[in-house]
């Protein structure tokens, strides 16, 4: 049977691919474009590419003279030594090749998702070059110029496809924040898998565990708003309840834009001849403090500040910033598994994408950092001994045994020769009016008991910084709002419920129940068969279940670039659970 649809569209077909490579050709000088009305659908998957289309036409013969239309330059930054215009011409060549010249590009909701993941990319701020090629890709949509467009989009989703490789072979360069270009060691690429492109495929290079259009969605929504004008000098000293609020108005704008205050309640603040921290400004001021983990008492201090005058720009950028972030978590599909977030102060048990446990924890101080690493709890140890760290050895306890010597006694420590070998020193035979704390030859281990630094309960896992979870006597600790106070392990306040439950979660009937062990007060040591996944991770931007920004303060630096170097170890993000 005559099928007019198939001729039509497999002439169509073969005009398009033939238009990439023969300078001039027919179907050049009748249109300079194809319709997107046609191209979403086409080809057909019905129709068969013809076999004479790449035959004696060499993949070197790519009519790259298509994208003189316009100037090329994102590939200077992007790619410097290519010394062509665009940064991967043998794959893109290549690709066509492998698609029989076809054009890739064709489908138009293909080309909207890419450009929107090419964009959350962008707004990092942290590829040079990058904004540039998209607005060229832009352009030639504009100009409903579909060969180039195709043929530059295809080379950006090879740059788009490095930039993937780099952030996931170097996790820490989305928290040094140096710029990011792409050399031409293509070897690291294929055209494998790649093309031809489907909703599919592009759908797995989506940043992962975030709720991409919404984010995106705030992201634009702060790029579009007019720059505000309240600065630090608005804020001066701390305004209490009921303070007059010199630049009211201005702060009422700010918290309008950011969706604290209502349009009826910004609406009755400008009316105001005078604007006092209180009423609907109080409660304004409040919703802005739980949306940053701020304590929401109303009361505008040095950290509501400053996060009240962050440009909406910087705010963007941060969304975008820790989207990216978000790629890199070793996430486990098929069992709970534990997030300590650092800004955030928390750690949550996640269990197929919903919260079943949560616990306030505090961090590593920004001189002591907490690392950035994956592992798995493979030990918890119940009354545990506390062997003090060197840094606190030096810097904490022998300073203060210097003071008193009465400190030890009343902390439970005793003197150990060495680690291996553990014979007690007597803290009388030592004359500590000229210890060093830098020589010092001993150690110091803290017995268990209730006053232990470690509390009632650590939890153990591999890794190379001995970061673990514990237990904590110094519980009001807790009731404050930032919580970056220790020397890199992490405290947590449910640490009971901790236990209790990956106990649980072992499903074994010869683990003594964990209050039971509490009771006794002897070192209990249980070895786990059901590691607990544990992920040590850094967000203080996201748009959560209800769609509403949430963001942290940053508290290590790792938002903005640093003059010193962040130490390498910091942010490793390595994964012990291998």
């Amino acid at each position: 049977m005559f099928n007019h649809k198939r001729i039509v569209i497999q002439r169509f077909s073969t005009l398009v691919a033939l238009s990439f490579f023969i300078s001039g050709s027919a179907f050049a000088v009748e249109s300079g474009v194809y319709s997107d009305r046609l191209s979403v659908n086409a080809p057909d998957s019905s129709v068969k590419p013809l076999a004479p289309i790449n035959a004696n036409l060499p993949s070197s013969n790519v009519e790259w003279s298509y994208l003189d239309a316009i100037t090329v330059n994102s590939s200077r930054q992007l790619c410097p030594n290519s010394g062509a215009a665009v940064c991967f011409k043998t794959l893109a060549e290549q690709a066509y090749a492998d698609n029989y010249f076809y054009p890739l590009w064709q489908n138009l909701k293909q080309r909207r998702e890419f450009e929107l993941q090419l964009k959350s990319v962008v707004d990092t701020r942290g590829v040079d070059g990058l904004k540039d090629r998209l607005d060229e890709l832009y352009l030639l949509d504009k100009r409903n110029d579909q060969r180039a467009y195709d043929l530059l989009a295809t080379d950006s989703y090879f740059v788009y496809r490095k930039y993937l490789n780099t952030i996931q072979r170097n996790r820490s360069a989305l928290f040094t924040l140096e710029q990011m270009n792409f050399s031409l060691q293509e070897n690291t690429l294929s055209t494998k898998h790649y093309f031809p492109m489907t909703m599919d495929k592009l759908s797995l290079t989506r940043p992962a565990n975030v709720p991409f259009e919404q984010s995106m969605s705030v992201i634009e929504t702060l790029q579009q708003l007019p720059p505000h004008s309240l600065t630090n000098s608005d804020l001066k000293g701390l305004i209490r309840k009921g303070d007059t609020i010199v630049a009211g108005k201005d702060l009422a704008k700010v918290l309008f834009d950011l969706n604290d205050m209502t349009e009826a309640e910004y609406a009755f603040i400008t009316q105001m001849p005078t604007v006092t921290n209180s009423g609907t400004m109080l409660e304004a001021i409040k919703r802005f403090q739980r949306r940053h983990g701020l304590a929401d008492d109303g009361i505008i201090g040095a950290a509501t500040k400053a996060q009240l005058v962050m440009p909406y720009t910087d705010i963007a950028r941060r969304v975008a910033l820790n989207m990216q972030r978000f790629r890199n978590i070793n996430m486990i599909d098929n069992q709970p598994h534990i997030w300590v977030n650092i800004p955030d102060y928390m750690l949550k048990i996640f269990e197929q994408g919903n919260v079943i446990f949560e616990s306030k924890v505090i961090v590593g101080r920004s001189s002591r950092p907490t690392n950035l690493f994956s592992s798995a709890i493979n030990t918890i140890v119940v009354n545990p001994t506390w062997n003090v760290p060197e840094t606190i050895k030096r810097k904490d306890v022998i300073p203060k045994v210097k003071h008193s010597r009465d400190y030890l006694a009343a902390h439970n420590m005793r003197i150990l020769n060495s680690w291996r070998d553990r014979t007690e020193i007597p803290a009388d035979q030592i004359d500590w009016a000229s210890v060093n704390p830098k020589t010092f030859p001993y150690e110091f281990q803290q017995g268990p008991g209730p006053s232990n630094s470690l509390g009632r309960v650590k939890f153990l896992m591999p890794n190379d910084y001995s970061i673990y979870l514990h237990d904590t006597p110094a519980r009001g600790l807790f009731n404050k709002s930032k919580r970056n106070l220790s020397s890199g392990c992490v405290r947590v306040e449910k640490a009971y419920d901790l236990a209790n439950f990956i106990i649980d979660f072992q499903k074994r009937k010869n683990i003594e129940p964990f209050n039971a062990m509490l009771k006794d007060g002897d070192l209990d040591t249980v070895r786990l068969s059901q590691r607990l996944g544990v992920d040590f991770v850094y967000f203080t931007a996201w748009v959560d279940e209800k769609n509403i920004l949430q963001m942290r303060e940053d508290i290590y630096g790792y938002d903005s670039p640093q003059k010193e170097a962040i130490d390498s170890q910091f942010i490793s993000m390595k994964n012990y659970r291998r």
